[in-house]
């Protein structure tokens, strides 16, 4: 009996971390610009199901266009025309990405904050250490999922 009871219980936290995991996968599916700093980047982050594949452009972002699983399984990619290896995977609300380019360990965490119309990008790096940053980022528009 006891173990029906806690088997019903993961299920139901299961279901309510993937329902979590959906809504916060459409919260950030869309196209951003920087508002914050001189230069505006843009990110565009879109849902591919299993999946999310990232583009941004301009500075002070690196040129991106790849997409990775949501897993936390290694990707290898190119960012600005070098060879990277990117891991994403999601806590709680927030899209985590670690990105390795030769020697370089770069973590940054997406949330959707607000009204669901902005958004931080949280740089951290990791190696060689150096100072975090945050980016504030505005929704231009919404990229439909999957």
């Amino acid at each position: 009996m006891k173990v029906a009871v806690i088997c019903g219980v993961c299920l139901v936290l299961t279901g309510m971390a993937l329902g979590a995991d959906e809504a916060t996968r459409e919260k950030l599916s869309g196209q951003w610009q920087q508002t914050d700093g001189v230069d505006k980047a843009t990110l565009t982050i879109k849902d591919s199901g299993d999946s999310i594949h990232v583009t941004s452009a301009g500075e002070p972002q690196a040129a991106e266009d790849f997409e990775c699983n949501t897993a936390g399984k290694e990707c290898a990619v190119k960012v600005a025309g070098h060879k990277s290896k990117v891991s994403m995977w999601f806590n709680g609300q927030t899209l985590v990405e670690l990105q390795t380019t030769g020697s370089d360990v770069v973590k940054r965490q997406f949330k959707v904050t607000g009204d669901g119309d902005t958004m931080e990008m949280e740089t951290k790096a990791i190696s060689p250490a150096g100072k975090d940053e945050t980016t504030h980022f505005k929704r231009i528009t919404a990229v439909a999922s999957k």
